[in-house]
């Protein structure tokens, strides 16, 4: 008994160390919130935009938007959008903070173009140079009701992002008379890492709460709840350590490893004591421990089996994070089982000296809704094995068809959060937040003005589409530039019978003739007074050839002090360009539209490439989709299987995975009524019903195979801790409804569903079954 009693302190002291000492390492957890973190870095989306990176500098934009509901063309709000934009050029990380107060304007002069401060002190000034170029200033830099401004942000190729945002958002804590918020992609990602690690302190305690209400209404004893916790907690900390021991990424995915442990590993516990409350009264507590340890080993570790292979079939999925959540689950599952059978018996034998009352005992031992399953099973199991198969064979194919995919990362936020809220404010007053950026490389020079107007073409395409609130390009600039020393309407009526002179681009000169008059004899008779829009015509311009007109817009550029790298990736000769689509939403409707639109825009030879945030959100969603697939046949494959080896029957496994087909049917009937997106944290949904519910059938299957009970006695047992564990699941994914992240409350609500009808089918169905059907789920004996 003394040996025993060390045994246990023993056990019970290295779990406590080993806990201790896992939880002392969550501050070693390296998070990352980004999509980076989930696409593969060889992606094709990857690939794209280290090309248009590398050609035209980082696509992680910010926007600093100002709002002022008085309007923002004032004295004072000017002189805020000044000190931040200088503020915020010298920060690290940035290349450049474009605002309306450092913008330079292209004004008419005497000489035919001046490029001039948009802003120098004068609001009758500003106001000017705004009404000259609308389109260009409205929309990007200034809403058209003159109420809201953007700092624009381009960030340095490799910047700290925590860093940056930290400085921004300092910056604007003092500001005082105008609203500031911060946009981009790289703020989302950024409110995701902070809010983590955050969020999952937030929820342990939550669902450990909801298991422990379960837990003691199913137990009716404050002792045995806080036992059944240990083994949760001690497989929950276990997880943490290995991820912070073995440097893995904390994503979204592997942060919700801890909180399922605590929610499925309460079935092994809640399966020991059902049994123990069964037998110790009569046996004492040794005896009974042994045996009840003994009848439940097998079960417990074939169910545990069951759902950790279900979780390791993430392995086949494409997706890094999804592969380390289905190792890491593994672990966890086997570690929660291992524990149950270990752990929690050790701490029954030291807690644990006397009987309890007999009231407790029948309380415990009584279930009401386990015998009205039993009865239904016997009084009309034919109805309802017909109508449920019916139902079933409808709904799962079909709900299943009509699965709505997605993963905008903005819409993992509630549309409460002021995140959310800024972001629509700044999408209905500007072009939008969210973008596409697209790499040309035509097959022709890029300044010709056969080239220009293809791209002009196109762009009028995409602005006519639903959700494109503007499209950037290198186009304003040269419109621009032709309006003001582009010929006028009586030049173009004339021709010129002198020739042109023509200019080497590769000589000093035309840096000093930028500086003077270019087309002197054009820009005189222009006056400012030429047409908005691409030089077409070169004997309106007194040249012969577009080869010549190429050079006129090269030399147009170079007047235009400002840097067009974002746009064209050299000022004389580029053999590239990018234009960048802003979009006022990005679902993925619209997202596969538009990238199905784009290269049908472009000539067959023209290399067109599509990337920004938006386009890795679409590739991320592909990816999703099919790791949805894959991990949804592999996960059924390898629990039948191993259900299969558990029983030696083809026929058990097949019926095993009834309860996992209608957790499938509930859950895709729920997303598609609701419209809730496969997105990277529901895709998880299918591996985990089927990994999870199959242990309904598996104990129930075990307690008819062992023939000591008839079903009704099997009903007050086993599917008394059946419904029990379900109620546990249930209401511990429920704890998951509290999360900031939609994703995650979606999770929380949808894996409740599928628990309470993988029960329900697995007592009703299988139920129905033996009781009609009894050669269909009895083993014949060998």
């Amino acid at each position: 008994m003394e040996h025993q009693r060390s045994r246990d302190l023993l056990i019970v002291s290295i779990c406590i160390v080993a806990a201790v000492v896992s939880l002392m390492g969550i501050g070693n957890l390296k998070v990352d919130s980004s999509t980076d973190a989930f696409i593969p870095a060889k992606a094709s989306v990857v690939q794209t935009n280290n090309r248009i990176e590398e050609q035209f500098g980082s696509l992680d934009a910010l926007v600093v938007s100002l709002y002022n509901e008085k309007g923002i063309i004032n004295k004072e709000s000017l002189a805020v959008i000044d000190s931040l934009t200088r503020e915020i050029e010298t920060l690290p990380g940035v290349k450049q903070a474009s605002s309306i107060t450092n913008l330079k304007h292209l004004a008419p002069s005497a000489d035919g173009v001046d490029v001039v401060p948009l802003y120098e002190g004068s609001i009758d000034k500003l106001e000017e140079h705004i009404a000259s170029w609308r389109s260009f200033y409205e929309g990007t830099f200034l809403s058209e009701d003159h109420s809201s401004a953007s700092i624009l942000i381009q960030t340095q190729l490799d910047y700290n992002q925590a860093e940056l945002l930290g400085s921004l958002r300092a910056i604007l804590a003092p500001l005082e008379g105008l609203r500031g918020s911060i946009l981009g992609l790289p703020v989302v990602t950024e409110q995701i890492r902070i809010s983590l690690l955050a969020d999952l302190a937030f929820l342990v305690p939550i669902v450990a709460a909801l298991i422990m209400l379960v837990l003691f209404l199913f137990l009716r004893s404050f002792k045995a709840t806080l036992l059944c916790l240990v083994p949760l907690i001690f497989s929950s900390s276990l997880a943490l350590g290995i991820m912070s021991i073995a440097g893995i990424t904390f994503t979204m995915a592997t942060m919700l490893v801890p909180v399922l442990l605590l929610i499925v590993g309460s079935a092994y516990t809640i399966h020991i004591f059902s049994h123990f409350f069964e037998e110790y009264e009569e046996a004492g507590v040794d005896a009974a421990l042994a045996n009840v340890v003994k009848k439940n080993t097998y079960p417990i570790l074939a169910a545990a089996a069951t759902t950790a292979f279900g979780f390791l079939s993430q392995l086949s999925s494409p997706l890094l994070p999804f592969r380390t959540f289905g190792l890491l689950s593994f672990i966890g599952v086997a570690i929660c089982a291992a524990s149950s059978l270990l752990l929690l018996p050790a701490l029954i034998r030291l807690v644990y000296k006397k009987p309890v009352r007999k009231l407790v005992h029948k309380q415990a031992g009584r279930g009401m809704w386990a015998k009205a399953g039993n009865t239904i099973a016997n009084r009309w199991g034919k109805v309802v094995l017909i109508v449920s198969l019916l139902i079933l064979g409808i709904a799962l194919p079909l709900s299943y068809s009509r699965l709505e995919e997605g993963t905008n990362i903005l819409a993992f936020f509630k549309d409460s959060s002021a995140l959310v809220e800024d972001t629509q404010s700044y999408n209905q007053r500007m072009q939008g937040s969210f973008s596409l950026s697209v790499m040309l490389k035509p097959s022709q020079a890029v300044l010709l003005p056969g080239t220009l107007t293809i791209v002009e073409e196109a762009i009028t395409v995409l602005q006519g589409e639903k959700h494109v609130g503007g499209v950037q390009s290198i186009l304003p600039f040269v419109k621009r530039m032709n309006e003001l020393l582009g010929p006028g309407e009586e030049a173009m009526n004339t021709t010129s019978l002198e020739p042109e002179p023509v200019f080497d681009f590769f000589s000093d000169a035309v840096f000093e003739m930028a500086s003077g008059q270019l087309f002197e004899s054009s820009a005189e008779q222009a006056g400012g007074m030429g047409r908005y829009e691409i030089p077409l015509n070169p004997a309106e311009y007194g040249l012969e050839t577009e080869e010549q007109l190429a050079s006129l817009i090269a030399q147009y550029l170079l007047l235009y002090s400002s840097s067009l790298d974002a746009f064209i990736n050299d000022p004389l000769e580029p053999d590239a360009l990018l234009i960048t689509i802003l979009l006022k939403d990005s679902d993925t409707q619209t997202l596969r539209h538009l990238t199905a639109l784009i290269p049908t825009l472009f000539p067959e030879d023209w290399s067109v490439e599509i990337g920004g945030g938006e386009a890795v959100s679409l590739a991320l969603t592909d990816l999703v989709t099919k790791s949805q697939v894959i991990s949804l046949f592999s996960s059924l494959l390898a629990v039948w299987l191993l259900v299969l080896f558990t029983f030696k029957s083809a026929k058990l496994a097949t019926l095993s995975l009834i309860p996992c087909l209608f957790a499938l049917a509930s859950v895709f009937s729920v997303m598609a009524i609701f419209h809730i997106k496969l997105d990277i944290i529901t895709s998880l949904l299918a591996a985990l019903c089927i990994g999870v519910g199959v242990d309904y059938a598996i104990h129930l299957i075990a307690a008819f195979q062992r023939n000591d009970q008839d079903v009704a006695s099997v009903m007050q047992t086993t599917g008394k801790a059946i419904l029990a564990n379900a109620a546990s699941v249930a209401l511990g994914f429920c704890g998951l409804l509290f999360s900031r992240f939609v994703p995650i409350v979606n999770m929380g609500l949808l894996f409740s569903i599928a628990m309470l009808s993988a029960a329900l089918s697995a007592l009703l169905i299988l139920g129905a079954i033996k009781i009609h059907y009894s050669s269909l789920i009895t083993r014949r004996p060998s």
